[in-house]
């Protein structure tokens, strides 16, 4: 074993399982003013909200519903100016919620955060922060690990609202940190064991999940193998898959979940031989396969985009999307036309 490091984030604890939104209740006891930040579908659509509400009580200070997709810059302004003042943030939703919510957070000089995930996006773990630039179309964003969340509570029952395909995506975004935390992590003794186990449980319950949507006790064990995928991501940079996802999501529109879908098998391809032997053969043991191939197999088991075609994103942009990847750009563009 090498000689290493492990950097721990301000995780400090996680309530999982049927009931565990409950603890919100719990967690709000030593806040004076709690505000809640969500996505306008949530809010409106479902009752989630309002029973998280409900379990703050006289807690509860208000409710910022617009986090849109890819977290508008304009959105966290506003939820800031709204939640000025409080001492506890509760975030519901999607990645662009939880991201949004650390961005207000930190402009709020870090009050306590409580995450509430929605979708299997891993945002609730992560010290990176994307937020888009509504003017230029970019997506811009920050690494601070005072604003990650110090609680998070990951109650299957809270996921059944979502929509299937991007509760499904979602979990190809999970598997997209998972796999690119293995091959460009170097060793490690922790996430080497909870990247791969992380991936082998995707790969098993994303299928199940879409065959039966409403069993809740398989939603909280690809709740927990999203966790075990993005057990440390201070310590697992990633690779091309997430860097050209987040390029494309905040140019075209495309969900992260979608881009996953759409660009991690081609990138395993073009990877396929610098990748260290050792590395690729874990990955390939937790897979159960050749990695591009059972990625690329599984997205058209779930019926999900594989192509960039599907999305809406022109093949005359194709050079222009991998000018911005510098002497990574040849790469780049050979992954942009296999996904096309």
């Amino acid at each position: 074993m090498k000689r290493g490091t492990h950097t721990f984030l301000p995780t400090e604890r996680v309530h999982f399982g049927e009931g565990s939104l409950g603890q919100i209740e719990e967690e709000a006891r030593s806040s004076d003013r709690a505000f809640v930040v969500t996505g306008r579908s949530l809010y409106e659509n479902t009752d989630l909200v309002r029973r998280i509400e409900a379990l703050l009580g006289e807690k509860h200070a208000g409710t910022f519903s617009g986090v849109g997709q890819h977290t508008p810059g304009s959105s966290v302004e506003e939820a800031a100016r709204q939640a000025r003042g409080s001492d506890l943030l509760v975030s519901v939703g999607g990645g662009s919620v939880v991201d949004g919510t650390k961005a207000v957070a930190r402009e709020l000089g870090y009050p306590a955060h409580v995450a509430v995930p929605t979708t299997l996006s891993g945002a609730e773990w992560a010290h990176r922060v994307g937020v888009t630039d509504e003017a230029s179309g970019r997506k811009r964003g920050f690494s601070d690990p005072k604003a990650v969340p110090q609680v998070v509570v990951l109650d299957p029952e809270a996921t059944i609202f979502t929509p299937e395909k991007l509760w499904l995506s979602t979990g190809i975004r999970a598997l997209d940190h998972a796999v690119e935390g293995l091959l460009y992590g170097g060793e490690h003794p922790v996430t080497d064991v909870t990247g791969a186990e992380g991936a082998r449980r995707l790969v098993a319950y994303l299928p199940r999940s879409r065959e039966e949507p409403d069993d809740v006790e398989v939603r909280g064990k690809l709740q927990v193998a999203a966790w075990l995928a993005y057990f440390g991501p201070f310590n697992t940079p990633m690779g091309l898959s997430h860097a050209l996802g987040r390029r494309i999501g905040a140019s075209y529109g495309v969900p992260h979940g979608y881009t996953s879908c759409i660009t991690l098998a081609p990138s395993l391809e073009v990877e396929r031989s610098r990748a260290p032997e050792e590395r690729w053969r874990r990955l390939e043991e937790a897979l159960g396969g050749d990695p591009a191939e059972r990625v690329a197999s599984l997205v058209e088991r779930l019926r999900l985009p594989g192509r960039l075609r599907e999305v809406g994103v022109p093949e005359e942009d194709l050079g222009d999307i991998a000018r911005d990847f510098g002497d990574r750009r040849e790469d780049a563009l050979s992954i942009l036309r296999a996904a096309y």
